[in-house]
C-alpha cells in the first residue's frame, strides 16, 4: 500500500513540475543577445588555420603597447554597460641563462578584466605570440560568450610587394603589405627598416629578383637588387633589408645592366636555377643563393666565352641552360651540374662556373621558312618543370619584322645524358666547337598572338592546368592560351594607367607540386606595376587553378600612408618566407 501511494504522489509531483514550467511566460525577443560569430577587431584580423589573427608588426626600436578593441553586436544594448570582460593570455618567452648560456622557454600566463579591449606589451626587436580567450558575460541573462584569438608579431616586410618607383633623377624601394584587410604601403621601405638613415642605396637602382636560400644552416629571403652602374647586391627580407656581403657579380667581371632574370626549378629540392641576361646580351648563372657566375670562367676545356655571343632568351631544363645567340644565330647551352655550396653565403664569393658553354648545332633545315634565323628571340621558358621537371622541354618565342610570333620546342638528343655524367666527373671532357647537336627543333607560327610592344612583359607560369601564356598592353594583362589561341582579359587598369609590368609572386615549381608544398597558393597571385605619367600605381589579382580571375582578393596603391604619390614604376618582386601558408599572410 505505501509502495502504491508512494508511486501515485510522485506522479502527481512530476505532473505538478511539468505543469509549472508551463505556467512561465518566456519571450525570447525580450532577451538580450550577443553575436560572438559575428566579432571583428581593431586592429581587423584574417582567418587564419586556427582562428582568428591579429598581425602587429614588430617595434624596430621602442617597446609598444598595442591595444586591441574587441567590437560586439548586441540585439538590445548599444554599449558594454551590461557586458563583464575576462582576457585570459599565454604566451612564450625564451631567457638565457648569463652564468652557462642554456636557454629556457617558459609561458607566461595573466588574466585581464579590461572592458572591451586588452593592452598587451610588445618588446622592440622580440618575436611575442599571445594566445587569447575573451570570455564576455551578459549580465542581464547571466550568459557566456567565449572567443579565441591569436595576436603576435609581424616581421617587417613579411611577405609583401617591393616596388622602384623613379622620382626625378632618383629611384626609390617601395613596399605594400596586406595584412588582413588593411593595407600598409611605403614610398621608402628603406627608410623604415633604418629610420635614422639619409642615404638612399637604391637611388641608381634598375630591377628587381627575389630567391628563397635554404640549408641546414640558414634560411633567408633575399631581394637582389640591379643598379644601373652593373652592379648590385641583395637584402634579407627577413632581417629588416639587411644587406649581403656578397655582390651578385663577381666584382671583376665586367658590369653589366640587367635585363632579364630566369627562374626555373625547385629550391625544395635544391634543383632551383636562375639566369640573368644583361642589356648588352651577356649571361650569368645561379643556382639557390642570391649570386651570379660568370658562365664557363673555370672551364677545364674550350668554351665560348663572353663576347662570343649575345643572348636575348633564355630558360633552363633540368640539365642544361639553354639560350639563343642573336650575334649568330644559333642555340647555346651550358651544362647546369655546377657545384654551389649552399651553407655559406660568403663562401660563393670566389665560386666559379667550371661548364663550357657550348653550341648547340640545332638544324634549322627542316623548318624552310619557319626558320628562326634572322627572328627576333623574345621570351623562353619550358612548358612544365613541376615534378616532371625531367621532361620539360624548352620553348622559345620568335617574331619577325612584320610582328608575326613563332613558337619552337627543342628536344634533347639524349636527354641530357651527358651533361649528367659531365656534371659528375666535375669537369668538361667535350670540346666546345664539337659539330654534334645537343637538340632537335619544330616550330610553329602564332597567328593569334599580339602582345604589342611590351615584349619584357611576356611570362609563363607553370600553375595552370592549361598552357597559359600571359602579357600586358595597353591598360590591360591578357591570358594567351598557346593551345588554341584563345585570349582572355583578366586585369584591366584604372583610366589612364598603362600596364608596364608583371610578375607571379613566385615560379617555384615545388608550388605546382603534387608532393607537399611549402609556398601555399603563391604561384596564383600576379603583380602588376603600371604608370600614368609620373605616377606610378602597383596591384595584385589572384586567379584560380584555371587561370580564371579570383575575385576573393584583389590589391591596388598608388601612395603611401602619409598620402604621398608614388612615382614611375620601374620594376615589382613579392618577396615571401619559405614557409607561406594562410597563417603567414
Amino acid at each position: 500500500m505505501k509502495k502504491i501511494l508512494y508511486v501515485a504522489m510522485s506522479a502527481l509531483m512530476l505532473t505538478s513540475c511539468y505543469e509549472d514550467k508551463g505556467n512561465y511566460d518566456y519571450h525570447f525577443d525580450d532577451l538580450n543577445k550577443v553575436d560572438i560569430s559575428d566579432v571583428t577587431y581593431t586592429p581587423s584580423a584574417y582567418a587564419g588555420v586556427s582562428g582568428s589573427v591579429i598581425e602587429i608588426q614588430m617595434p624596430m626600436t621602442e617597446n609598444k603597447v598595442q591595444r586591441v578593441e574587441a567590437n560586439l553586436k548586441q540585439t538590445l544594448a548599444d554599449n558594454y554597460d551590461n557586458l563583464d570582460f575576462t582576457w585570459y593570455s599565454s604566451y612564450k618567452v625564451t631567457e638565457t641563462n648569463p652564468m652557462t648560456g642554456r636557454e629556457t622557454t617558459k609561458t607566461l600566463r595573466d588574466t585581464l578584466h579590461t572592458r572591451g579591449y586588452v593592452d598587451l606589451d610588445f618588446p622592440a626587436n622580440t618575436d611575442r605570440s599571445y594566445n587569447l580567450m575573451m570570455v564576455v558575460k551578459d549580465k542581464t541573462t547571466d550568459l557566456d560568450y567565449y572567443a579565441n584569438l591569436n595576436v603576435k608579431t609581424r616581421l617587417l616586410f613579411k611577405n609583401s610587394l617591393f616596388f622602384l618607383h623613379q622620382k626625378g633623377s632618383e629611384t626609390y624601394l617601395g613596399n605594400v603589405e596586406k595584412i588582413g584587410s588593411s593595407l600598409e604601403s611605403r614610398s621608402n621601405a628603406y627608410q623604415t627598416a633604418f629610420p635614422t638613415t639619409t642615404d638612399n642605396v637604391f637611388s641608381n637602382a634598375i630591377k628587381l629578383g627575389f630567391t628563397t636560400y635554404i640549408s641546414s644552416r640558414t634560411a633567408t629571403a633575399a631581394l637582389m637588387v640591379f643598379n644601373a652602374d652593373g652592379r648590385g647586391y641583395s637584402y634579407n627580407t627577413l632581417k629588416g633589408l639587411q644587406r649581403f656581403d656578397v655582390p651578385l657579380v663577381p666584382t671583376g667581371s665586367t658590369p653589366f645592366v640587367a635585363s632579364r632574370l630566369v627562374d626555373v626549378g625547385s629550391s625544395a629540392t635544391f634543383n632551383k636555377f636562375d639566369c640573368l641576361i644583361s642589356r648588352d646580351g651577356q649571361f650569368y648563372i645561379g643556382k639557390m643563393a642570391p649570386y651570379f657566375m660568370v658562365p664557363g670562367a673555370a672551364s677545364y676545356d674550350n668554351t665560348l666565352h663572353p663576347g662570343d655571343y649575345q643572348v636575348t632568351a633564355a630558360t633552363v631544363t633540368a640539365d642544361n641552360f639553354v639560350l639563343w645567340d642573336a650575334k649568330n644565330n644559333r642555340f647555346i647551352y651550358q651544362s647546369n651540374g655546377d657545384y654551389v655550396p649552399a651553407w655559406s653565403m660568403d663562401g660563393l664569393a670566389g665560386t666559379q662556373s667550371s661548364m663550357a658553354v657550348k653550341d648547340a648545332h640545332v638544324d634549322f633545315s627542316s623548318l624552310g621558312s619557319l626558320s628562326p634565323v634572322g627572328k627576333q628571340a623574345v621570351y623562353a621558358f619550358i612548358a612544365s618543370h613541376s615534378e616532371f621537371f625531367e621532361d620539360a622541354k624548352p620553348q622559345f618565342i620568335f617574331k619577325d619584322n612584320a610582328d608575326n610570333f613563332y613558337l619552337y620546342e627543342l628536344t634533347s638528343v639524349d636527354g641530357g645524358k651527358n651533361s649528367k655524367a659531365k656534371a659528375t666527373r666535375g669537369g668538361d671532357d667535350e670540346d666546345a666547337s664539337s659539330s654534334e647537336a645537343a637538340y632537335t627543333i619544330t616550330g610553329k607560327r602564332l597567328p593569334d598572338f599580339h602582345p604589342g610592344s611590351n615584349l619584357a612583359s611576356i611570362t609563363y607560369n607553370p600553375w595552370f592546368s592549361t598552357n597559359y601564356i600571359f602579357y600586358a598592353k595597353d591598360d590591360q594583362v591578357i591570358r594567351h592560351n598557346l593551345s588554341n589561341g584563345d585570349e582572355e582579359v583578366i586585369y584591366t587598369a584604372p583610366v589612364g594607367y598603362t600596364v608596364s609590368i608583371i610578375k607571379f609572386r613566385t615560379y617555384d615549381s615545388e608550388s605546382n607540386s603534387t608532393l607537399s608544398s611549402n609556398f601555399g597558393d603563391l604561384g596564383l597571385y600576379l603583380s602588376i606595376g603600371m604608370n600614368k605619367g609620373d605616377n606610378g600605381a602597383v596591384a595584385e589579382i589572384k586567379l584560380t587553378t584555371s587561370a580564371d580571375v579570383d575575385e576573393s582578393y584583389t590589391m591596388f596603391c598608388d601612395k603611401d600612408a602619409d598620402g604621398n604619390a608614388f612615382g614611375k614604376i620601374l620594376d615589382v618582386q613579392f618577396a615571401h618566407m619559405y614557409s607561406f601558408s594562410k597563417d603567414s599572410q
